[in-house]
């Protein structure tokens, strides 16, 4: 797990490019402002500042890209994501409520919780 301190609208940025591409979707501005919930201004001033930063690569009109540094942090992401959701549908928690609780989980959870997390799923397949 990537263990780099990014804040959480970054995250949220960043893992909204993964899935987009993920899917073979292209990342636009009003795509992502559409996500998120923003105003397209919103999401360039945020593009740009992810660029300087190092972790896209983005030019006005043109194409946005996850560096190896945006890429590594947008995977962490994700599989957190991915965990926390089976972990609260396991214990019960319908899959759209889990998929969102995990939205937001995901961006503040401390790394041994997660392990915990994991460890639990892990013994709870063995029993199936």
């Amino acid at each position: 797990m990537v263990n780099k301190k990014i804040s959480r609208r970054a995250e949220e940025y960043l893992e909204v490019i993964y899935s987009l591409k993920s899917r073979g979707e292209k990342p636009g501005v009003r795509k992502i402002a559409r996500i998120l919930g923003v105003k397209p201004s919103s999401v360039v001033d945020y593009l740009r500042r992810l660029c300087r930063e190092g972790y896209i690569i983005y030019r006005p009109g043109g194409e946005i890209e996850l560096t190896e540094k945006g890429l590594e942090i947008a995977r962490d992401i994700r599989r957190k994501h991915e965990i926390i959701r089976e972990f609260l549908i396991r214990i019960g928690v319908p899959p759209d409520i889990a998929d969102e609780d995990a939205c937001y989980i995901e961006h503040g959870v401390h790394p041994e919780t997660l392990e915990k997390i994991i460890e639990f799923l892990k013994k709870d397949s063995k029993c199936l």
